[in-house]
C-alpha cells in the first residue's frame, strides 16, 4: 500500500469518527496487506518493510528520501528488492496510533520511523508483540528521553530489536550565532506543543542556553498548528526581538502563519529546520535530514543483510546546515546584518535573485553506525571513549586519539572498535557510563577529563585505563609519579602553561595588579588550576580575584559577580564546566571592558586576547600510542605517565587594538596562529 499526501489528507478531512478514520487505513491498505501476509522463504525473496512517518514536512520527507536512497545504493531497491508500504499521519495522533498497530501486526521484514512521535507509536504498539518487528528509528531530536526504553547512560541497552540514531539539534550553536549577528536580540520568542518529547527536548536545551547567554526565552505552548498563529501572536506581544522555531512538528507545518506574526511585529524568525528559510525565515541552523535519513537506512540495510540489532548502540548525529534569506532582512524593525563570511558558511542562500544552493562540507556518521562484516565476526577488541562533558577540547583530543592509533599501526574498524560515551556534564550519568562498560567487558577505557579518569578509577574492575585531557593525574589517586602509579593506569597529561601565561601577561600589562577567574569546586581539576594560578601570580604580586560555580547554568551569574570586582585582566583556567559556556565569561568581560587570557585554545573563536595552552591534539594523540601498546599486550603497569609539554600561543589582533595592546615581534615570532 501507499498511503499517499493527498489521499490520507481526503480520508482525514472525509471521515467523522475515528473508527471511521481506521476503518479508511485498513481498507485502503487491504490489497497490500494480503501479499504481505503471503510471506516467502529464501535468501533472495523480496523483502517487505513499512516506512512511517508523522507528518507532511520538508524536513520528514527528506529524511524518507535519504532512507530510502541508502537501502536502494546498498541493492534494495522498491521494485526489485523491496516492497515498501508507506504510512503517514498527517501530523495526527490517532491515526498514528491507528498505523503503529497495523504495521507490527502485519507480515513485514522490518519498520521505519520518520520522526519522534512515529518512534513512540510503533515503539509501544510493537512491544506488545509477540515477534516484535525489527524497528529503525531517525529523524528524532532524543530518544533516550522518548520512553521506549533507549538508555542515554549505555548506548546498548535498548530493545534488541530496535535500532537508530538520535539527532539532538544544535541550539546552542543557534544562538551564538544569533548573538554574533544581532547582540541586541536578548528575548526570543518560541512556540512549542509539550505533547511533542523532540520540542520538549529542545525547549529544555534553549532554556539552559539563553540562561547561560543572558538571553530570555519567552514561552507559548500550541497543541495544535491552527493554535499556533494565535500563540505566536500573544508571544509578540511580550516584546520579543526574534521568533525561533524548534524542530516541532505541529508548530513547522504552521510555519508560514508563524512568518506572518513575526513579520506584523517586525522580528525575523530563525528555525532549527533546513528549508524553513526558503519559506520565509532569515536563517536556519539544523540538520542535513536526508544525511540522517541514509545514515538510517544504512543501519536498515545492515540488519537486512545480517547485522543484529541489538550490538548496534544509539548514537547521536547531528549533520549540520545553514539556510540564510537574505530578503527576510527588508522591513524589520530594527537593523540586522548578515555578513558575508556568514553567507559562504550556508549551504543555501535565498536573496532577489532567487535560491541558489553552495558546496559546504558535512560531518561523517559515528564510526559505531558503520557495520563491517568480517569485522563483527572477528574477536576484534573493543575501545570505549569516556568523556565528562562534549566539547570543542574534547573533539580536538579525540581527533590526537585517532592519529595516534593509526601512527602506530591501529586502523580503526578493521584492528579495534570505538564507542564513544558522554555523560553530558552529569556525574551520575558518567557513573552509570561507567558502570555499564565495566558490567559490559569493554577491552580498554580511555577517559578524557578528570572527571571520567576520577570515576573511572573509582569503579575500577580490572578494565585497562588511559586517559587524556587531564591536568593532574596524581590529585586523583592514578599514582605518584610518571613511574609509580595504579596498575591498570596510564595516560597522557597537559598541565596549564601558568608561568608561560604570567611571562606575557606581565610583559603587556605592567600595571596590572589584580586578576579574576571562575572554578567549579566539584572539579578537582578546576579546584587544582585554580590554586596553581593563586599560587604563582601570588608569588608575583597578584592579587587574584576567585568566584565558585556549582553548573553550568551558573556561569552566567558568576561572569556578572565577578566582572563587577573589576579585575585588571580575567585568566580563565581550564575547567570543564566553564568551558562549555565560554561566551558568557565574554560577554561579562566585554561589558566591564576586561581583557580576557584563556589556557583553553578552543575559546579563541569567542574573541579572548590571548590563549596559551597545551596541545590537546598532541595530548590525545600520546593518549592514542599509548592505547596501542596496551592493545598489543603491554603491560600497563609498565608503561610510564606522559606529560604534555608542547605550548600553543593564539594571538587576536583585533581585540588587542581595542585595548591598546601590542604585541612584540617576538611573541608574534612563537605564536601558533595570529586571529584578525
Amino acid at each position: 500500500m501507499s498511503v499517499t499526501r493527498d489521499g490520507l489528507r481526503r480520508m482525514v478531512l472525509g471521515v467523522a469518527t475515528i473508527a471511521a478514520a481506521s476503518g479508511v487505513l485498513l481498507l485502503s491498505d487491504l490489497d497490500s496487506r494480503q501479499s504481505l501476509d503471503q510471506a516467502e522463504d529464501g535468501a533472495d525473496r523480496v523483502r517487505r518493510i513499512a516506512v512511517v512517518q508523522h507528518a507532511s514536512i520538508e524536513a520528514l520527507d527528506e529524511g524518507v528520501s535519504g532512507a530510502l536512497d541508502a537501502l536502494a545504493a546498498r541493492g534494495f531497491e522498491e521494485g526489485a528488492d523491496l516492497e515498501i508500504v508507506r504510512y503517514n499521519a498527517q501530523g495526527d495522533i490517532t491515526t498514528s496510533n491507528t498505523i503503529a498497530s497495523e504495521v507490527t501486526g502485519a507480515n513485514l521484514d522490518m519498520i521505519i520511523t520518520i520522526s519522534t512521535l512515529s518512534l513512540q507509536t510503533v515503539a509501544n504498539a510493537n512491544r506488545f508483540q509477540s515477534s516484535p518487528k525489527p524497528h529503525v528509528f531517525g529523524v528524532t531530536s532524543n530518544p533516550f528521553d522518548a520512553g521506549v526504553q533507549i538508555s542515554f547512560e549505555d548506548r546498548l541497552d535498548h530493545p534488541p530489536y530496535m535500532a537508530g540514531l538520535g539527532s539532538l539539534p544544535p541550539v546552542r550553536e543557534l544562538f551564538l550565532l544569533l548573538q554574533e549577528i544581532q547582540p541586541q536580540a536578548t528575548r526570543v520568542g518560541l512556540v512549542w506543543n509539550p505533547a511533542e518529547a523532540n520540542s520538549e527536548a529542545a525547549t529544555r536545551l534553549a532554556r539552559e542556553v539563553t540562561a547561560e547567554l543572558g538571553m530570555t526565552l519567552v514561552e507559548g505552548n500550541a497543541e495544535s498548528s491552527t493554535a499556533a498563529g494565535e500563540v505566536a501572536l500573544s508571544v509578540m506581544a511580550r516584546g520579543v526581538d526574534v521568533l525561533w522555531v524548534s524542530p516541532d512538528i505541529t508548530v513547522s507545518t504552521a510555519l508560514e502563519v508563524m512568518v506572518d506574526a513575526a513579520q506584523r511585529s517586525g522580528v525575523p524568525v530563525i528555525t532549527s529546520l533546513p528549508g524553513s528559510a526558503a519559506r520565509g525565515a532569515l536563517l536556519d541552523l539544523g540538520a542535513n535530514y536526508y544525511d540522517i535519513g541514509a545514515a538510517q537506512g544504512g543501519l536498515a540495510a545492515d540488519i537486512l543483510e545480517g547485522r543484529d540489532p541489538a550490538t548496534i548502540p544509539v548514537e547521536n548525529w547531528m549533520p549540520v546546515q545553514l539556510h540564510v534569506n537574505l530578503t527576510a532582512l527588508e522591513g524589520l524593525r530594527a537593523p540586522w546584518v548578515i555578513p558575508d563570511s556568514l553567507v559562504q558558511r550556508a549551504s543555501l542562500v535565498v536573496d532577489a535573485s532567487g535560491i541558489r544552493e553552495q558546496d559546504v562540507p558535512i560531518s561523517s556518521p559515528p564510526a559505531s553506525l558503520v557495520w563491517n562484516k568480517e569485522l563483527s565476526a572477528a574477536d576484534v577488541p573493543w575501545v570505549d571513549i569516556v568523556q565528562y562533558v562534549e566539547s570543542p577540547n574534547a573533539e580536538i583530543s579525540q581527533a590526537g586519539v585517532r592519529e595516534g592509533l593509526a601512527e602506530a599501526g591501529i586502523v580503526v574498524e578493521q584492528d579495534v572498535r570505538l564507542r564513544t560515551h558522554s555523560a553530558q556534564g552529569d556525574i551520575a550519568t558518567l557513573i552509570g557510563i561507567v558502570d555499564a562498560l565495566q558490567s559490559r567487558q569493554s577491552d580498554l577505557m580511555l577517559t578524557l577529563s578528570t572527571p571520567a579518569l576520577q570515576t573511572a578509577l573509582r569503579r575500577d574492575r580490572g578494565i585497562p585505563i588511559v586517559f587524556a585531557m587531564v591536568s593532574n593525574p596524581f590529585i586523583v589517586g592514578a599514582g605518584t609519579s610518571d613511574d609509580d602509579h595504579v596498575a591498570a593506569v596510564t595516560g597522557s597529561y597537559l598541565n596549564q602553561p601558568i608561568e608561560e601565561m604570567l611571562d606575557i601577561v606581565q610583559d603587556l600589562f605592567p600595571e596590572a595588579r589584580k586578576l579574576g577567574t571562575l572554578y567549579t569546586p566539584a572539579e578537582i581539576n578546576s579546584e587544582f588550576n585554580k590554586d596553581q594560578l593563586v599560587e604563582r601570580a601570588g608569588s608575583r604580586g597578584y592579587e587574584v580575584e576567585v568566584v565558585p560555580i556549582a553548573t553550568a547554568a551558573d556561569v552566567v551569574d558568576a561572569s556578572i559577580a565577578l566582572a563587577s570586582k573589576r579585575p585588571d585582566l580575567w585568566v580563565q583556567i581550564t575547567d570543564n564546566l566553564i568551558s562549555s559556556s565560554f561566551p558568557a565569561v565574554m560577554s561579562a568581560a566585554d561589558r566591564q571592558r576586561i581583557p580576557v587570557v584563556t589556557f583553553s585554545p578552543t575559546a579563541k573563536e569567542y574573541g579572548p586576547l590571548l590563549v596559551v595552552a597545551r596541545d590537546y591534539f598532541d595530548a590525545g594523540r600520546e593518549a592514542g600510542l599509548l592505547a596501542a601498546r596496551v592493545l598489543r599486550g603491554e603491560s600497563v603497569a609498565n608503561i610510564p605517565f606522559q606529560p604534555t609539554t608542547s605550548v600553543e600561543i593564539l594571538l587576536n589582533h583585533d581585540v588587542a587594538s581595542r585595548f591598546d595592546v601590542v604585541f612584540s615581534p617576538e611573541l608574534i615570532a612563537v605564536s601558533s596562529q595570529d586571529e584578525h
